[in-house]
């Protein structure tokens, strides 16, 4: 039935473009352009990640699949990684290594890997490295004291823990999974070295526990045999940074007065001993004691016209320069907050990948259409 329906939608387009393109008696075929084009043109924020040491600020690019450089002082672009050979593409989380000089990026979708760039390569280049990640990882935490890094991954309700110079198929060296977990549709990853903890944003969409056979396909895993998907509040859980298998969180921040809507990015402020959430759902980021457990209150929210904050995806404290920076999805901007704003603030820096004011257009990895006769829209689910 739905490979029907998407062969109708298909079919009407192509249709009416043939019909715009090729009036009545005129010959049909051939490499057609479109009528019209919907498109962004510029880069769109994703992950985002500090390096202070180096002096740069590095974002992923889902809308061009790219990987962005910019010059902290200056905010200008130094760089940009993209093309077919750099196997990028719907891009999420990113992290930087100061020390090996590194940049990690974790492919969501289609391309399931997570690629390694060396600090200074641009444009069309290969990876250094090239990790096979389960489908639909999204974030990534790094652990210099560890030399490892934490990826979560949204269809297995997961977090898997790899040495940082893993390469190609090599497996984890531990997971985080199972009922006990509360992992939901999880996102956002910090590895908090000074407590030793990992904490994971959760969207709250859980889909089942099972394991894959191969194949493509998916079967019941002993205690975790329940398929049964069930919408479940946004949350964030914590765990102990060893965790293995299937671990109760320590901690987990959960319920109505927590403010929580779509947690992407989170992050660890050492500094302010706080957690710093990207809030996509309303636009804001909301900060959280370290401590913090159920349901519990946000210590502030920054949120408002003037905060410049337009669907936040990535978060990455600047503790060098006493804030922190905001990826936003929408507004085509990265925006640097003291570690104590709050309410609706200005920015204090702003990092811009398209002039002020351009629109975006929200598409976020868009993989089918629909018509509304009535009204003429295109319906575009993301």
């Amino acid at each position: 039935m739905r490979r029907r329906a998407l062969a109708i939608i298909t079919a009407f387009f192509a249709a009416a473009l043939l019909s715009r393109s090729h009036p009545a008696g005129s010959p049909s075929g051939g490499d057609l352009a479109p009528v019209r084009t919907l498109r962004d043109p510029y880069p769109t924020f994703n992950g985002i990640a500090i390096d202070t040491m180096n002096s740069v600020v590095v974002a992923s690019d889902s809308n061009l699949k790219s990987v962005l450089v910019y010059d902290r002082a200056t905010k200008k672009r130094l760089r940009q990684i993209s093309g077919e050979r750099t196997e990028i593409g719907f891009v999420a989380g990113i992290a930087v290594d100061p020390l090996s000089r590194e940049i990690f990026a974790v492919n969501n979708d289609i391309e399931d890997s997570l690629n390694v760039f060396p600090y200074g390569v641009s444009g069309n280049m290969k990876p250094v490295r090239r990790l096979a990640v389960p489908h639909q990882s999204w974030g990534i935490a790094l652990s210099p004291a560890r030399d490892a890094l934490a990826v979560s991954v949204e269809v297995l309700n997961a977090v898997m823990i790899y040495r940082r110079e893993a390469d190609r198929v090599q497996p984890p060296l531990r997971v985080i999974r199972g009922a006990q977990t509360e992992l939901a549709d999880p996102h956002g990853v910090y590895w908090d070295g000074l407590h030793q903890e990992i904490a994971v944003a959760n969207h709250g969409n859980f889909r089942g526990l099972a394991r894959n056979v191969g194949a493509g396909c998916m079967a019941a895993s002993g205690n975790d045999a329940s398929r049964t998907g069930e919408s479940r509040p946004p949350s964030i859980t914590i765990y102990p940074a060893s965790s293995n298998g299937d671990v109760r969180p320590v901690r987990k921040i959960e319920g109505p007065r927590t403010r929580l809507d779509w947690p992407m990015g989170i992050a660890f402020d050492p500094v302010r001993d706080e957690i710093v959430v990207a809030n996509n759902g309303d636009s804001s980021v909301l900060i959280f004691g370290h401590g913090d457990n159920g349901d519990v209150a946000p210590r502030r929210v920054i949120r408002g016209t003037r905060t410049g904050i337009d669907h936040p995806m990535g978060i990455a404290i600047d503790a060098e320069h006493g804030g922190f920076w905001v990826a936003n999805f929408g507004g085509h901007s990265a925006v640097f907050f003291s570690a104590t704003a709050d309410g609706d603030t200005a920015p204090l820096e702003v990092i811009r990948n398209a002039p002020a004011g351009t629109p975006t257009n929200g598409f976020g990895n868009p993989m089918a259409l629909g018509y509304d006769a009535r009204r003429k829209e295109v319906l575009v689910p993301n």
